[in-house]
């Protein structure tokens, strides 16, 4: 028996809506080169008929392999469509080789299903997608028209209260509020900006940094093919929700990695999605350290994560925008203090983070400040951690890249000729740290 949770976890797996085409193994491009094991949901296969059109000649259920023997032979002669909503694992030439070394057993079990006969339809399948055909008909036929647009409800006054069901506020008491700011330039294409008041911790200083704002209109960069939900459970208070897992074997670069070491994907933006945050008590850090859990001195922070619970409300349920994603990045910087050398890069790499997506909104106040906070932590990384050849590399590039994105100079050159010449290191690196230390001298003689 195939083991479709391993598959479901590991992926690359692709999702599709009730009535979206799967390709078809065996078509023109790379992309279509597949062979599919489905997951969750139901595939309804259809072939040509005698008639000149299609007819449905089986209907998948989740086990079932199909598109092997496009996959093998380049043979189309099959169309596959989601019946439902679903779910499949996509075992592409590179998959297949993965595949073959980690799971060479889940594999054998593949390729024996992918040759079984198509699973045919019974009696009790044909009639329930015809009744689901007729439900949908007839409720499009019996749908309302749209009611014209109403007038929104007037806001509550200042001093209501708030009713039990409603989500509570997201501050206690507002701080003075700075210059609203804009992006690059103002004009129609700049991102709108808003005051936005702070949460005071019992620790001290606020949840948010000084000169932090609410960011609106920003678009989210994410396809729904990209992600897909996971249960998680935290490793704070134990308890299961379910959250997004990103498909990083469908990512691909869109430009070379940056000086900083940033990563462009096309049509997605990793860092919102590199923070997970518990739907019950807001503990939040990144995804890996939720699959790895590591020990955490909850004293370390916990009076301050009780004191945002009482004053915000996070609806996970939402479509997540850019102010949810600055959000749990400053709930994970605030849990990091519960970790112990784990904490150092964690909170380097969180502030990294932060300072590109201040660079995405045109904050470019906050993005140096957010710069400035991830080379002092990296710093403290190469100065107390126990670091390889390579971590090495990457930590001086993380240093000398923040550096200059905050516009200082503190060791930037000297971090650069270590990670161009260090022993037993990563050739990419090296050229990223020459590259940059040639676009140095460029900007000095320019």
């Amino acid at each position: 028996m195939i083991d479709l949770s391993w598959l479901a976890s590991e992926g690359p797996c692709k999702k599709f809506a009730t009535g979206e085409r799967i390709p078809c193994p065996g078509g023109p491009g790379p992309s279509d080169r597949a062979m599919y094991v489905l997951i969750a949901g139901r595939v309804d296969v259809f072939r040509a008929s005698a008639a000149g059109g299609t007819q449905n000649v089986a209907s998948l259920i989740p086990g079932d392999v199909f598109g092997g023997h496009e996959f093998f032979t380049d043979a189309t002669g099959s169309t596959y469509t989601a019946g439902v909503d679903t779910i499949v694992y996509a075992l592409t030439e590179t998959s297949f080789s993965d595949l073959s070394w980690s799971k060479p057993d889940i594999l054998f079990e593949v390729i024996k299903a992918a040759y079984l006969p198509l699973r045919k339809m019974t009696a009790s399948q044909k009639a329930e997608i015809s009744r689901a055909a007729q439900e949908a008909a007839n409720a499009e036929a019996a749908a309302p028209a749209p009611k014209a647009a109403e007038a929104p409800p007037p806001a509550p006054k200042a001093t209501e209260a708030p009713k039990p069901d409603a989500p509570a506020p997201k501050v206690a008491a507002a701080a003075p509020k700075p210059e609203a700011k804009q992006g690059d330039e103002a004009g129609e294409n700049a991102i709108q900006t808003q005051p936005l008041p702070q949460i005071a911790l019992p620790s001290g200083g606020g949840l948010y940094p000084e000169g932090h704002m609410s960011y609106v209109d920003v678009t989210k960069p994410e396809f729904q093919r990209l992600v897909f939900p996971k249960e998680y459970v935290c490793p704070l208070c134990k308890k299961t929700f379910s959250d997004y897992r990103v498909f990083r074997s469908k990512l691909y670069e869109s430009m070379p990695m940056r000086f900083d070491l940033r990563k462009y994907f096309t049509d997605f933006q990793t860092e919102w999605y590199d923070v997970l945050s518990c739907h019950h008590c807001l503990f939040s850090t990144f995804h890996n350290y939720f699959t790895e859990p590591k020990p955490v001195q909850k004293v370390k922070f916990e009076n301050n994560l009780a004191t945002v619970r009482s004053l915000m409300h996070l609806d996970f349920s939402r479509e997540r925008d850019i102010d949810f994603v600055f959000m749990v990045h400053y709930l994970a910087i605030l849990c990091s203090d519960g970790y112990l050398s784990a904490g150092r890069q964690i909170k380097a790499k969180l502030w990294g983070n932060l300072s590109w997506l201040y660079e995405d909104v045109g904050d470019k106040e906050m993005e140096k400040y957010a710069a400035n906070m991830a080379a002092e932590a990296y710093e403290e990384v190469y100065t107390q951690s126990h670091l390889t050849p390579v971590q090495e590399q990457i930590t001086c590039l993380s240093i000398a890249g923040m550096q200059h994105r905050a516009g200082v100079d503190r060791n930037l050159k000297q971090l650069l000729f270590k990670a161009k010449t260090a022993q037993m290191g990563d050739k990419t690196y090296a050229k990223i740290a020459e590259d940059f230390m040639f676009e140095l001298k460029a900007e000095d003689f320019g």
